[in-house]
């Protein structure tokens, strides 16, 4: 049975929060007319701006409080391919809403120990500190012009879809500096990795994150308990980098994540709105989406996918709700990856519907592929032009050189990345 996209918010239960919401709404600017739904919290990367896109849905963010890395922040630092947690809520129309807080985590800024990626390639693996980080065609590069232009030693920033075990899908990477030098003169308190321990080795001080090992004998310890730290989740920096002997990460501060648990601390019937990628397959009635685990029942709905389609590496969006710490999921639904590539010059465009990113684009090869809200959309121009970071539709005009990433269904394309770029 197919599930409209909203009504999971209509519930009685959260009547009284939807009636609030709207009120709200009705006295704040831009509203558009379109009662919104009950505050949810959105786990996704941001594909463009007009508002902020995350999901498929644009969200206004005038009133937003905005966190990148714990540290306050404003629209002007929140970047295409960034993994984000959006608080807000969703009017009834199901494209549009108004967030209240956007929080960015990056999974990891460190150093590059090898770039698995051949010359000219631009997709493969890169161990940065242990981890294992994956780059596909839809991967935000910034900082180089391709992925193969980065080189061991250099410091990146990583946002993705992290297993929290040692495995990351890479949404964006960015180059921070060219050494681990140059970076400690304007970031004191150096790299870091997020993770999940394993191999807690008390009386050497040490464990593991990923495919690295920690050494902790002199690292500042916040909100550790006693005993074991195995399972945790937590964050390490490193002023002294990474040990030209042994290889192990030098720690001088851990600390747990949240919870000690990776993914988002839910409370009781709070909605959830997920796209990501399965990290561990369906085993009974669980599995993980970046590492937050989920339920299915009797009761959830399956759209393009099946309970034995649920495996690792398969991306798709979950819609639940919390109880008793545990994500339910009410809808999980297939997402299309793309599987062909084109470039070319732009013949024309046009919007299909008031929303700032959708519509169709013509090239002048005569191929017509259709943007829509969830399209990756990204300004690489750096030939006599400053790249737009706010790169949309509405920016897009007529002998604009592109290249799009797109899949094709029932005879129409749709582009799962639009990327401007220098002939």
């Amino acid at each position: 049975m197919e599930k409209s996209t909203t009504s999971r918010f209509l519930s009685p239960i959260m009547f009284t929060g939807t009636l609030l919401a709207t009120l709200i709404v009705m006295t704040a600017c831009g509203g558009g007319g379109s009662s919104p739904t009950s505050g949810s919290t959105f786990s996704g990367t941001i594909s463009s701006f007009g508002s902020v896109f995350i999901n498929g849905i644009e969200f206004e963010t005038g009133n937003s409080s905005i966190s990148i890395d714990d540290i306050n922040g404003n629209e002007d630092d929140l970047k295409v391919g960034m993994q984000v947690t959006v608080e807000g809520s969703v009017n009834s129309n199901g494209s549009t809403g108004t967030a209240t807080k956007i929080t960015f985590k990056d999974d990891i800024e460190g150093l590059v120990i090898a770039n698995n990626i051949g010359s000219g390639q631009t997709t493969g693996t890169i161990d940065v500190m242990g981890q294992t980080v994956t780059v596909t065609d839809n991967t935000i590069i910034e900082g180089v012009a391709t992925p193969d232009l980065i080189t061991s030693g250099m410091i990146v920033e990583v946002s993705g879809h992290s297993s929290g075990t040692g495995s990351i899908s890479a949404t964006r990477i960015e180059v921070k500096a060219a050494d681990f030098a140059t970076y400690l003169a304007t970031h004191s308190e150096g790299v870091e990795v997020k993770g999940v321990i394993i191999n807690h080795d008390q009386m050497n001080s040490k464990f593991d994150i990923g495919g690295i090992t920690v050494d902790y004998s002199a690292a500042i310890l916040k909100d550790m308990p006693t005993g074991s730290f195995d399972s945790l989740y937590v964050e390490i920096k490193s002023t002294s980098g990474i040990d030209g002997v042994s290889g192990e990460l030098i720690a001088s501060r851990v600390e747990i994540e949240s919870t000690g648990e990776k993914g988002h601390d839910g409370d009781d019937n709070e909605e959830m709105d997920i796209k990501g990628l399965i990290t561990s397959g369906i085993n009974g009635n669980s599995f993980s989406v970046d590492g937050e685990q989920i339920t299915v029942n009797d009761k959830t709905e399956f759209e393009g996918i099946s309970k034995s389609d649920l495996m690792a590496g398969v991306m798709i969006k979950v819609e639940g709700y919390y109880l008793n710490g545990e994500l339910i999921a009410d809808e999980i639904s297939a997402e299309r990856e793309s599987s062909n590539k084109v470039s070319g010059t732009v013949e024309s465009k046009t919007k299909t519907t008031t929303a700032t990113n959708s519509g169709m684009v013509t090239l002048t090869s005569g191929l017509v592929v259709t943007v829509t809200s969830e399209t990756i959309m990204k300004d690489s121009r750096d030939n006599g032009f400053m790249p737009d970071p706010k790169f949309n539709l509405q920016s897009l005009s007529q002998g604009d050189y592109v290249e799009i990433r797109y899949y094709t269904k029932n005879g129409v394309s749709t582009a799962t990345k639009l990327e401007r770029d220098d002939m």
